[in-house]
């Protein structure tokens, strides 16, 4: 990457913009407002653009368009898109307006039939659920037929100028009652008394006629609007159909617009000139200072140079396309700096095998191979984690011919059993951690040498190394492995010890256990193999026990399988995936990884093409 500065007259900042946007090779470092430069101010058409933009996405919304493969090309630019936007903005807004009112006339129809349901028993007629200026009405419901029959024994007392209607709705006893309205208050005080619970009727409110009847005009009324409604909802789904493949090329369209109308706010700007500070890939400098010079006439000043140690460098991973998915990782923990050695193949390389020792299971590769090739076909966009899965299930597959394991079944004597060999598993796991811990380590020196030199690189990554040949040789000599004096083995501890004391002073003292709880760490691998094949045992244990019964129970251990074989799968996959990860971005990473980098964005360049 090369350090970039581009500064002219304003009166060239739009033509610079269009030819950079074009180019799509500029990473724009955003400018700080400052004592000596403010933040730019977007060109003219940023308005317009956004509120073009946002009548698009609204329109989309509506028809319920989503991000797909259209085909569509706009050939007159903003204004073939405004007059087409006008149109089905109002064609569509005026298409989800009459659509909304039948959704709420539909709303208002169900409430209304709920309270003619609770009506429709009693034969009154609903005009009388009117305000009188002589009469007061009630309806509700109490708790059983005995406290109906007390209401009017207490009601009896004051006034023999009422009625009371009961009935039977949805196993609870509503009443209706009219009273004198001089006796209101007091029938309110018995009914409170005997915990009546209201019902309101506002929905039905100048209904007349019998509950009955209107209930048959609102059924047929709400076919009506549901008839409507279906009608307006074919029409928006003609023009999803017409105009999808337009609407999301316009908004595409302006995206790119925009980003150039907007470019200026992450610019330098003085009254009358503009300054874009950003980084680019070295062997694209050349073709880009020629074609800001052509496009401006040499009104341009172009200032390059390279960066310097504390420069925050934008990172482009560059990666066979054979590991290309396993940046994945790196997008979801952190962009190595720029002079650090991108670990992505590395993780390439270990990643599917941890993975798959655990797994370690021809069957259950093999339904994991199916399940992620069939979801990567569904969630295309997600295509990268998908291939990760993929080939940790093809390694496990592998891995379940080396365990011989099908399904939990040992199906042939292997070269190592999970099951009965567990002390010779940790050891391999044991070995696998050595190594991978010690890859870490030299990856660290190589970067180490890169920072701050050789001298540097040896006493604070090679201590690391020879520390452990040291521990080697002192064990070995101990137990008569080797033919050599525990003193040299403990000539290496020593050395280690004050390299490590010199390189990264107390702290590589305190952290000579971390050495050993790293490498231990890797035990997880045995282990959580070993807990998975003791579940698929336990799982054909347990259905083999009904297939002997026979008949019915036959069924019984078919369905243990399955559903057994499911969980253990499920569990086994997220285990094998999440300790996959942690042992790289805990016991490895941290043997050599800074990170902290931002990722290579190229002004123009859309994040989907970037990957």
């Amino acid at each position: 990457m090369s350090s970039v500065i581009i500064t002219g007259p304003k009166s060239l900042q739009e033509t610079v913009i269009k030819e950079l946007h074009s180019l799509k090779i500029l990473h724009i470092v955003d400018h700080t407002k400052n004592e000596f430069a403010d933040i730019g101010m977007p060109l003219e058409s940023a308005n317009a653009l956004s509120e073009l933009m946002v009548k698009i996405r609204a329109i989309m919304s509506a028809l319920s368009i989503k991000k797909e493969n259209f085909k569509f090309e706009i050939k007159k630019g903003l204004s073939e898109i405004d007059a087409q936007v006008k149109k089905l903005s109002s064609e569509v807004n005026s298409i989800s307006e009459d659509l909304k009112k039948t959704q709420e006339s539909l709303s208002k129809n169900e409430s209304a039939k709920q309270e003619l349901n609770i009506l429709k028993e009693l034969n009154v007629p609903l005009e009388n659920f009117t305000s009188y200026k002589s009469l007061a009405y009630f309806t509700g419901y109490v708790k059983s037929k005995d406290i109906v029959a007390a209401i009017k024994v207490d009601l009896s007392v004051t006034t023999k100028n009422f009625m009371l209607v009961s009935s039977d709705i949805n196993k609870k006893n509503f009443i209706t009652l009219f009273v004198d309205v001089k006796s209101k208050d007091y029938a309110l005080n018995i009914l409170q008394k005997y915990k009546f619970s209201p019902q309101n009727f506002a929905h039905i409110a100048g209904f007349k006629g019998t509950a009955s009847s209107n209930l048959k005009k609102i059924e047929e009324e709400s076919l009506r609007i549901k008839k409507r409604g279906d009608e307006l909802r074919n029409k928006l789904e003609k023009i999803r159909a017409e105009h999808a493949g337009f609407l999301l090329a316009a908004e595409s369209f302006l995206e790119g617009q925009l980003e150039k109308a907007e470019a200026p706010l992450r610019f330098a700007s003085t009254q009358s000139s503009f300054l874009i500070k950003g980084w680019l890939p070295k062997e694209d400098l050349p073709k880009t200072i020629d074609s800001l010079n052509k496009v401006t006439n040499n009104r341009i000043f172009v200032h390059f140079e390279e960066p310097k140690k504390k420069d925050k460098v934008p990172v482009k991973l560059k990666n066979p396309a054979i590991a290309k998915s396993f940046e994945f990782f790196l997008d979801l923990y952190s962009m190595p700096s720029y002079r650090e050695i991108d670990p992505t193949f590395f993780v390439f390389l270990s990643f599917p095998i941890f993975f798959g020792v655990m797994l370690g299971d021809i069957g259950y590769g093999l339904t994991s191979l199916a399940v992620f090739w069939l979801l990567k076909k569904k969630m295309s966009k997600a295509k990268n984690f998908f291939n990760i899965l993929m080939l940790a299930s093809f390694v496990s597959i592998l891995f379940g011919f080396f365990f011989g394991e099908f399904f939990g079944y040992e199906i042939y004597h292997s070269i190592i059993s999970r099951e009965h060999e567990m002390f010779k598993l940790m050891i391999i796991t044991i070995v696998i951690g050595v190594i991978h811990v010690n890859l870490g380590l030299i990856i660290g020196f190589i970067n180490e040498f890169k920072f701050h030199g050789f001298i540097q690189a040896i006493y604070t990554k090679a201590s690391w190394i020879i520390f452990e040949l040291g521990l080697v040789l002192l064990v070995l000599s101990h137990f008569n492995k080797i033919s050599i004096t525990p003193w040299f083995g403990a000539g290496f501890l020593g050395a280690s010890i004050l390299m490590l004391l010199k390189g990264e002073g107390f702290k590589g003292i305190i952290e000579i256990p971390s050495i050993f709880a790293n490498i231990l760490s890797y035990v997880r691998l045995a282990a959580i193999g070993l807990t998975s094949v003791i579940m698929a045992v336990i799982i054909n244990e347990s259905a083999r026990g009904f297939f002997h019964k026979g008949n019915f129970y036959v069924l019984a251990g078919v369905l243990i399988l399955i559903v057994g074989h499911i969980i253990n799968i499920s569990i086994g996959l997220l285990a094998s995936f999440l300790h996959s990860l942690r042992l790289h971005y805990v016991e490895f990473f941290s043997k050599f990884f800074a990170g902290g980098a931002k990722k290579y964005k190229p002004f123009g360049l859309k994040e989907e093409l970037m990957q």
